[in-house]
């Protein structure tokens, strides 16, 4: 199936015939829209990456080699970070002497950690900010203000012509939504928020609802946003329900406030945008912002007002909007200005505004979603049969949707968003809608099932933003050493500890000192990445290095660990954990699903003592074996050849007579030795005064010793 050059696909709306769909391709292609490609450049990154459709893939290419590990033989096979550690002198005299051979008293011990391999791309903390919108077509349709316009469908008791069931939807799936945003980014850990508008209160809005109105103000983990959701928009907005109170066609239609609502959000006007994450917007709507590039034409529209004079020209420019931490420009622009200063715009407010510019990556995100519905189908019976170019593929008609859904193609491409909308229609630089359309049903109790909807939420993008993240800081320190037997760290006079954090070849500040922990009674040292909490996070290619002093505070005096460990090599070396503490590297990897703890390998250091410093307790040494009872002369031997008599012809070229006489002169004293040996044993052990050894027994429970029984 081939794509006409405007996106409208060949696939039919539901409600429409393929002769009128065909006319409207033919209306559509009067319009030749201009794909734009936008190269987005990533601070402090050496990656470009082009503006990408919904299913590419982003390349980084790096700007130089990850440092490899001073000490490969020591690294650590096991995690994220390769760890080493070494000794220097590799031997010390005990008690911090200097008199044995070693000549020195302590040793420095260097812990090494190389955030090398290949990494992941991944956006370790984000926060979404939900804005929904809510005209009636959007599915909050109110029949109870009796006010159905000239849409053919709408009554008191039916929902408008090809109305959308996306906010009901939203509403009841948002736990779901929350949910498969999370699991389609298991590298990220992301919150969310939300924020609701529609009302322009301009000659097309009779002024109902809001221009801006935040739901939910702080961004909450993913298994609290449906929770949230209800007790504050559903509760609040919709009346408990799924209706706008009071939304009907005297209310705007086909343009909204969506530009005061995206400035808000963006600026973090009542929402609590956080340092140290990327910041997201998801857009959910059906309208064209008032901007003069994506103007809107009500004379074709169900609205009320569609038959007063100039319904032809909706506004274009955004009033200037109060906001509680400032105001927004008069007439700020979509994705260019229009009053010529070139910041005043929604685009470009996303790379300038403080909230944006302190997200990872230094750019907001905004994701847009248009709704199948009225607004977005140019062959819906929404669009009144009879007004002029209007009717379902009216050119009037097919420029109203076209415009709705440009509007969102260009914003997602300024920012690096993703789009998604009618699977009849292909945005500009490639991106292809995937919803279907589904009915929305009565408006108390509309259909609340959109699979194609809850997909598009699933795969809105975080941006192009690079995160090579490796490890972040939990609640204890990154990296620590626990000592291991008599080998402890020197005291705070002499441990001399030194630190360095490194990142493209430069030196990081904030890598502090080493902190003295106690935990079970055991003292051990902590460091971090950085003493600044946001930005206590390891990339690829980062080094670290600590240095210190350890001394030896007793025995054993041979080679024994440094550090207490974990690894099979440590056990094999003799060095095990201390109260479940080891000398180890402690963070979250960038999963961000579990804590990773990783011991660092085993280091070994020889332990001399002083001559003349043997410690209370020490053993003395042992004795030198027994000498036999007697000495046998041993002169040298006499070659001869001589039969042995054991059966065989031994031919033997050097045999000692004198040699073997000796040998069973021993044997036979050996074996008169232990002749009566029980007896021997017997009578050495026997306390007090002895009878004969063959005396009968005094007693029946006694026997003699040696007695015959």
């Amino acid at each position: 199936m081939s794509a006409s050059p405007l996106g409208f696909r060949g696939t039919a709306p539901p409600n429409g015939s393929s002769g009128r769909w065909a006319r409207a391709l033919v209306l559509l292609g009067t319009v030749v829209l201009l794909g734009v490609l936008t190269l987005s450049y990533i601070p402090g990154s050496a990656a470009t990456v082009a503006a990408h459709t919904r299913s590419s893939v982003l390349t980084a290419h790096s700007g130089g080699q990850a440092p490899v590990s001073s000490h490969p033989s020591d690294a650590s096979p096991f995690g994220a970070l390769q760890l080493g550690i070494t000794t220097n002198p590799g031997s010390i005299c005990a008690f911090q002497e200097s008199s044995c051979a070693a000549g020195v008293g302590m040793s420095r011990v260097t812990l090494s950690a190389n955030a090398a391999g290949s990494g992941v791309l991944s956006w370790p903390n984000v926060q979404v900010a939900f804005v929904v919108e809510t005209t009636a077509y959007d599915g909050v349709y109110d029949p109870n203000a009796f006010d159905p316009g000239y849409d053919p469908c709408a009554s008191p008791t039916t929902d408008p012509c090809e109305a959308s069931n996306g906010v009901p939807f939203f509403v009841a799936h948002s736990q779901d939504i929350a949910n498969a945003i999370s699991e389609a980014n298991p590298h990220s850990h992301v919150s969310f928020a939300m924020v609701d508008y529609f009302a322009t209160k301009d000659k097309f809005d009779d002024g109902d609802g809001s221009e801006y109105h935040v739901d939910i103000q702080n961004f909450v983990p993913s298994s609290d946003f449906g929770s949230s959701v209800i007790s504050t928009f559903q509760a609040q907005v919709l009346g408990g329900g799924y209706i706008y109170s009071d939304s009907d066609f005297s209310d705007n239609i086909l343009h909204s406030s969506v530009i005061t609502a995206l400035y808000g959000t963006i600026i973090g006007s009542g929402l609590t945008w956080s340092l140290a994450t990327h910041h997201v917007i998801v857009w959910m709507g059906s309208t064209a912002p008032r901007d003069p590039n994506y103007v809107e034409n009500y004379c074709v529209s169900a609205s009320d007002y569609s038959l007063n004079p100039g319904c032809d020209a909706a506004p274009t420019c955004e009033p200037s909007y109060t906001f509680p931490n400032g105001n927004s420009p008069n007439c700020e622009g979509w994705t260019r200005s229009q009053d010529g200063n070139r910041n005043d715009s929604i685009a470009r407010l996303t790379k300038t505004a403080p909230t944006c510019t302190d997200s990872i990556g230094g750019v907001c995100t905004v994701d847009m979603i248009d709704l199948w519905t009225t607004s977005t189908d140019p062959l819906s019976k929404g669009w009144p049969a009879g007004r002029a170019n209007g009717g379902p593929g009216g050119s009037a008609v097919v420029e109203n949707v076209q415009h709705v859904l440009l509007a969102g193609c260009d914003m997602a491409t300024a920012t690096g968003g993703t789009w998604n909308g009618p699977s009849f229609f292909t945005c500009p630089d490639g991106q292809v809608g995937t919803l279907q359309y589904v009915p929305h049903g009565p408006p108390a109790k509309p259909n609340l099932n959109n699979p194609t909807l809850l997909e598009a939420f699933r795969l809105v993008g975080f941006g192009p933003v690079l995160d090579t993240q490796v490890a972040a800081g939990s609640n204890r320190p990154i990296f620590q050493y626990v000592p291991f037997g008599n080998i402890a760290f020197a005291n705070a006079s002499t441990l001399h500890p030194t630190q360095q954090c490194e990142r493209h070849g430069l030196n990081l500040k904030g890598c502090g000192p080493p902190l003295v922990y106690t935990e079970g009674g055991v003292q051990y040292l902590g460091w971090n990445w950085s003493s600044n909490a946001s930005q206590n996070q390891m990339f690829i290619g980062d080094t670290w290095t600590a240095s210190f002093n350890v001394v030896a505070v007793g025995g054993p005096f041979r080679s024994v660990p440094v550090d207490a460990c974990t690894t099979a090599q440590c056990h094999a070396g003799g060095s095990a954990s201390r109260d479940g503490l080891f000398t180890s590297a402690t963070y979250i990897p960038y999963t961000n699903t579990s804590l990773v703890i990783e011991s660092f390998p085993l280091a070994l250091l020889n332990v001399e003592l002083s001559a003349g410093l043997g410690p209370a307790g020490v053993a003395p040494p042992p004795p030198p074996p027994v000498p036999p009872p007697f000495a046998i002369a041993t002169p040298a031997p006499l070659p001869v050849i001589q039969q042995i008599g054991i059966g065989n012809q031994v031919g033997v070229a050097n045999i000692s007579l004198q040699a073997a006489a000796a040998g069973f002169l021993g044997a036979g004293f050996v074996r008169v030795q232990l002749k009566n040996k029980p007896v021997a044993l017997r009578v050495a052990a026997k306390a007090g005064p002895m009878g004969s050894k063959f005396d009968a027994a005094t007693a029946k429970t006694t026997g003699g010793v040696g007695r015959f029984e």
